[in-house]
């Protein structure tokens, strides 16, 4: 099988102190294991052409490190971010822009042809000001992740503390523009994670747990709600609230199927999407305690299931075939490989 990257969260989850043991866990044939000690690296991507990973340490004084898995993985660089609680990167070209949760900054690092950041800093460093209705969530800007917009010449930030997805013109050297707000969501609804179709954008809220999709103006470079929706129809399972998390499209057969994991719920649900884009809710599907990621890699869904300690792989066309619940609420069920992996994150794979 594909080596799969687990960046993972300290063993007593988000929120604790980080340096207690975490890091970046190993998947293969023969099981996973701790690969590398590094603190708190909550996301990780691949890069497209070399054997080098790329992670952020969640923490106050956030870092973003390049790691070498040609061998035995070794760090081959670490800078700053800037920022405080980095969370997510999209890595376009030689260029990875950084979320912070914490602090809300999004921070552009420049990559050489050998992967490696240019300079010892990040070239820019894009704040934020805002809030929303939430006084325990949305006290200031809280950027979640970012996505290319339709057309590709934009980025847009996923901010839950401002309720907008805020817009970046693309410049020809990767760096960013302050381009205004593409969209201003309902205030309260937190969002976090988006998957982009087309002119279409697909986008999960974590705080009041619907699942919104809005339509791309290329004239204006805005977005507007076009539909909305309950993430799922099943209740709360475990912790002590929902939070929705992840959404991504998956593709079979020439059929796109949108799915959203859902914390708390501790499911992934499954939407059809129409040829115009809308979305059918299908049903469920029990993913474990707390399934902060996914990924389909190699005809395999594969889930963080961060409390559960443990990530979880469905066959990708079983999830696919799944019908529709039989009863509002219901809870569909696969047969599913696990490994143990302590406060799994977020999963990638790099070439060979």
């Amino acid at each position: 099988m594909t080596s799969l990257w687990w960046g993972t969260y300290p063993p007593l989850g988000l929120g604790t102190p980080v340096g207690r043991g975490e890091g970046i866990y190993r998947q293969d044939e023969r099981g996973a294991s701790l690969a590398l000690v590094l603190d708190a690296p909550s996301f990780v991507v691949g890069h497209p052409r070399l054997p080098l990973l790329y992670a952020v340490s969640e923490s106050p004084t956030s870092d973003f490190h390049v790691i070498d898995v040609s061998g035995t993985p070794r760090i081959a660089a670490t800078i700053p971010t800037g920022g405080v609680d980095a969370c997510h990167i999209l890595l376009v070209d030689n260029v990875a822009y950084v979320s912070h949760y914490g602090s809300g900054d999004v921070a552009v690092v420049v990559l050489g042809d050998d992967g490696l950041p240019t300079a010892n800093t990040p070239q820019q460093l894009h704040g934020h000001d805002g809030c929303g209705p939430r006084e325990d969530r949305q006290e200031g800007p809280h950027a979640h992740s970012s996505a290319l917009a339709p057309g590709g010449k934009h980025l847009l930030v996923a901010d839950l503390g401002t309720d907008e997805l805020r817009r970046y013109r693309i410049l020809p050297d990767g760096l960013l523009e302050a381009d205004g707000i593409a969209a201003h969501l309902p205030p309260g609804s937190g969002p976090r994670h988006m998957a982009v179709k087309g002119e279409l954008i697909y986008l999960v809220c974590e705080l009041d747990h619907r699942l919104r999709t809005l339509r791309w103006t290329p004239g204006d470079h805005a977005a507007d709600v076009i539909a909305d929706v309950p993430t799922t129809t099943v209740a709360q399972r475990t912790g002590n609230d929902v939070y929705d998390a992840h959404v991504a499209i998956l593709t079979a057969d020439d059929r796109d199927v949108l799915a959203v994991s859902v914390r708390g719920v501790d499911v992934i649900a499954l939407f059809d999407l129409s040829p115009e884009g809308q979305t059918h809710y299908r049903t469920s599907l029990d993913v474990g305690e707390w399934p902060r990621f996914f990924a389909a890699i190699d005809g395999m869904l594969h889930v963080a299931c961060e409390r559960g300690h443990e990530v979880r792989a469905y066959d990708l066309a079983s999830v696919l075939a799944l019908p529709a619940e039989t009863a509002v609420g219901a809870v569909a069920a696969l047969p599913f490989t696990t490994a143990h992996v302590v406060s799994p994150a977020c999963v990638a794979t790099v070439p060979a």
